[in-house]
């Protein structure tokens, strides 16, 4: 879905690559086409302007408005040297202006007057939770008044808070530490004024992110995440609400009695918005709230770290205010340790037994910490491995400032040294195999100090292959092309399109055949429940023509 935020970009791009006072020399698209269409009226008249209202986009042609909404998958181009987009579908609207040429993509497109759409814009602009005239007020107050419904679907109401989307929902919902379920009547003034507050964060976000190219995807807590991104507890995914819109969310950090949700100390999320424009929220995070770099090495440490987890510089030399670091645990921190290490240096060093390798982000891109263990103790000889990465492990979750690390079970392969590196990559549409998913920022390689190439075995992964050429967990996709193949679920190489190898596998080979003798579709549990989340087989046909045949996942042997 095209959210808030990629609404209002699509307008800023109209607003300053096209030209007002063009004329309008011919509208085409498969959407002029339709019995009853009026897209012809705006040949000859002018442009006018552009605004945006929530997800709605409004072009004015003289007394007339083109509205637009880009729907899940819509988009729009400028001047474009092709007339299909990229997934190879032509223009639902092309508008061939005296200078400039706009298709819109996969998108509703219709004809409204001008003077209603500029009224409904100047009525409803400070709810719209990407306006810079976004009003904090009317927002709770227009949340209180539906005090009976589920805030899942108050956040999601155009008429209530235009802009947010399946994304923003989730997100918010999950900073404010509330249970998508929990209706408005029961909760306090200050805490709709909190979840309002994560809604419009989250939202600058989301435009900040789109802006600038970044991958908004990192900042993802529940949304299509197997894990909380906090407490690592696994996510609900159900269907809730008045339209069965999917919802994600984590029962450990989002209570369903909201009497136990206390504002003040609710965590905080991924709703970095508030510090992202002072204008926007009226708040900006102190030098205290921000990770920082460290000047000596240009480490990038968190928020709470009082020195510098590599060579243990006191913040305050890191450009830090000394204000926000008490004096007496900087000298402390500093003279036991650092002054020694510099002092008396250790220059000794042979080749260590054993090694662990911790990515890290720094101001130049990614460093690597190495951890070694150069002591003379020879390892159990019933235990090679674990005895020496006890040590290591105890050193390296100690001084990453309480850090999570990805922890999973390893396969006796893994073990010995053959390693599989674990794409980050996220795409619509896309699940990475049940395998866990190492996070991109830490990643730590257990196994001898003897590099990260495999030995001779190939990857052992729980349920996905690797790919050949790159030795990756292939990621999960589904069969969206007409036809038999149609909701077959096959492994592909997890890499993005241009690097990606020719590596496929059918997923569902030791699926169960239904009554028809075909093979079965396995379904996932969306309602809320004590089977919500597991996995089943039914019949791959479409409704009507359907079987009975059912059977759990969990139960199928191969």
């Amino acid at each position: 879905m095209v959210e808030g935020p990629g609404c209002a970009l699509n307008g800023e791009k109209i607003v300053g690559r096209v030209r007002t006072g063009q004329e309008v020399l011919q509208v085409t698209g498969h959407a002029t086409r339709n019995e009853g269409s009026s897209f012809s009226i705006l040949t000859g008249s002018r442009y006018v302007g552009t605004e945006t209202l929530g997800k709605e986009l409004f072009i004015y042609f003289g007394p007339r408005a083109l509205r637009v909404h880009f729907g899940m998958n819509g988009s729009m181009r400028i001047n474009p040297a092709d007339q299909m987009d990229g997934s190879g579908k032509l223009a639902a609207l092309e508008i061939r202006l005296t200078n400039d040429v706009i298709c819109f993509f996969d998108a509703a497109v219709e004809i409204r007057l001008r003077d209603d759409c500029e009224q409904k814009v100047r009525n409803m602009q400070t709810l719209d939770i990407c306006s810079p005239k976004f009003s904090f007020s009317r927002a709770e107050e227009a949340v209180k008044k539906e005090g009976a419904r589920m805030l899942c679907d108050v956040l999601m109401d155009q008429a209530v808070l235009p802009g947010v989307g399946n994304i923003i929902k989730n997100e918010a919902l999950f900073n404010s530490g509330l249970h998508p379920a929990l209706k408005v009547s029961q909760l306090t003034d200050g805490q709709i004024s909190h979840l309002v507050k994560m809604t419009r964060d989250f939202t600058l976000l989301f435009y900040k992110c789109r802006k600038s190219g970044a991958p908004l995807y990192k900042h993802f807590k529940v949304y299509k995440q197997p894990n909380c991104g906090r407490c690592s507890g696994k996510i609900t995914v159900c269907r809730l609400g008045e339209n069965g819109r999917m919802t994600y969310f984590c029962s450990n950090c989002q209570s369903g009695d909201p009497s136990q949700v206390n504002v003040s100390k609710v965590p905080r999320g991924s709703g970095l918005g508030g510090w992202l424009s002072k204008e926007a929220s009226g708040h900006r995070a102190g030098a205290e709230e921000e990770e920082w770099a460290c000047t000596l090495c240009t480490l990038v440490n968190g928020a709470s770290a009082r020195s510098c987890e590599a060579c243990l510089s006191p913040r305050s030399e890191a450009g830090i205010p000394p204000a926000t670091v008490p004096k007496e645990e900087a000298k402390e921190d500093f003279s036991s340790s650092s002054r020694h290490l510099i002092k008396y240096p250790y220059n000794a060093f042979a080749k260590p037994r054993e090694a662990q390798r911790v990515n890290r982000k720094a101001v130049f891109g990614t460093s690597t910490l190495v951890f070694t263990d150069f002591s003379d103790a020879a390892p159990l000889a019933s235990a090679p491995l674990a005895s020496q990465s006890a040590r290591l492990n105890s050193l390296a979750s100690g001084s990453m400032n309480k850090q999570s690390v990805s922890r999973g079970e390893s396969s006796p392969k893994f073990l010995a040294g053959s390693s599989c590196k674990r794409s980050s990559d996220f795409s619509g549409g896309e699940s990475m195999a049940p395998c866990s998913q190492m996070h991109k920022k830490m990643r730590i390689d257990h196994g001898p100090f003897c590099g990260n190439k495999p030995q001779s075995g190939s990857c052992t992964f729980a349920v996905s292959p690797c790919c050949a050429v790159h030795r990756r967990p292939c990621a999960l996709r589904v069969v969206r092309k007409e036809g038999d193949n149609k909701g077959r679920q096959f492994y592909a190489c997890s890499l993005p399109q241009e690097t990606r190898c020719d590596f496929f596998k059918w997923a569902d080979l030791y699926f169960p055949t239904c009554k028809h003798g075909k093979r079965c579709l396995m379904r996932t549990v969306l309602k809320l429940g004590p089977n919500n989340g597991r996995n089943f087989y039914v019949c791959p046909l479409g409704m009507g023509r359907q079987c009975d045949f059912f059977q759990w996942a969990d139960t199928h042997s191969i």
